[in-house]
């Protein structure tokens, strides 16, 4: 497939949209308490915590996540049709967060709550193999700025195939404990905010 180049392409500029409008709408789950008779703005502000969690776990997700994509089309000096779809795989994933993390802080105190934070975990699940794929596919494709052969670029590899790892884990947590997975999915994604130690430039 004819290959373009990446640089100041409009992948990286659509891709970094998507992830904008995703972490903004995030805060539309966030609302506002109506004034209640004789309840305080502060009992009703603590009946919202829950979602107030959520959406810090999300935002914090969401940006770690534009924070490795960032990294990964660094590396990558080109892209063909395959993987411009890859790319629109993992998009995707970001998209449907707004939708789960609502999902959660609606049923957080429900007997459906584990089933929500299930879905939640599977939907970064999901995104996790987006991104092990883009890399994957790029690196035999000879696409990658670097020498893909090289000790750093496959410990990257293997870093983000251990992510869908980690959050099938807290999926299967959130029918234990729905907070321990929220706070599983958190500890995965942490391990992505050190940068990856760079490659031999091709």
């Amino acid at each position: 497939m004819r290959e373009e180049s990446l640089g100041g392409s409009r992948l990286a500029a659509f891709s970094d949209g998507i992830f904008a409008v995703a972490i903004t709408l995030l805060v539309l789950d966030l609302h506002v308490p109506s004034p209640g008779q004789a309840v305080s703005l502060g009992t009703l502000l603590r009946g919202e915590f829950g979602s107030y969690v959520v959406f810090c776990i999300s935002f914090g997700i969401v940006g770690i996540k534009w924070l490795n994509h960032h990294r990964l089309l660094a590396r990558i000096g080109a892209a063909d049709t395959t993987l411009i779809m890859l790319n629109l795989w993992l998009l995707f994933g970001v998209t449907i967060v707004p939708f789960t993390t609502a999902l959660v802080a609606r049923y957080l105190h429900t007997p459906d709550a584990a089933t929500a934070t299930m879905l939640y975990g599977l939907v970064w699940m999901m995104n996790g193999f987006a991104y092990t794929f883009v890399l994957g596919y790029a690196q035999r494709r000879g696409l990658t700025l670097v020498d893909g052969r090289a000790a750093s670029e496959r410990r990257m590899l293997r870093l983000y195939a251990l992510g869908p790892i980690g959050y099938a884990v807290g999926a299967a947590l959130a029918f234990v404990d729905v907070y321990a997975a929220l706070a599983f999915y958190v500890v995965v994604v942490s391990a992505y905010i050190i940068p990856p130690p760079r490659g031999r430039r091709r």
